[in-house]
């Protein structure tokens, strides 16, 4: 958490319109047949603005941070899939923080353009 605090801010992802979330991580690589896979971190917890939303049984309860996860194809269509609900790993081979079992956590994002 010291390092993520630490980091300079890359961007945001806002909320409600009043509420962002500093992404203080960021990486992209391609995946295959023309998807890319993206992971970003936040410095604070999503949703922790609004302790009473909870999108489902957190699986890291005292994280700080939130660490999501997505799959994009060409057109920038895909899913988003977060550490509120699947654990934080290390992917060792790509070099960079992952979810643990991206396959089979839930999915909490779509993305749309």
């Amino acid at each position: 958490m010291t390092a993520v605090k630490a980091a300079p801010t890359l961007g945001f992802i806002w909320g409600d319109g009043v509420t962002g979330y500093s992404i203080k991580y960021a990486w992209h690589a391609p995946v295959d047949a023309g998807r890319e896979r993206i992971v970003l971190v936040t410095e604070r917890r999503l949703g922790a603005h609004a302790p009473a939303w909870t999108p489902a049984p957190a699986v890291n309860p005292d994280a700080e941070f939130t660490l999501v996860e997505m799959r994009v194809d060409a057109r920038g269509v895909g899913e988003g899939k977060a550490s509120l609900t699947t654990t934080v790993a290390l992917d060792a081979k790509a070099q960079t923080l992952a979810l643990d079992g991206y396959d089979a956590a839930p999915v909490l994002l779509k993305v749309t353009r």
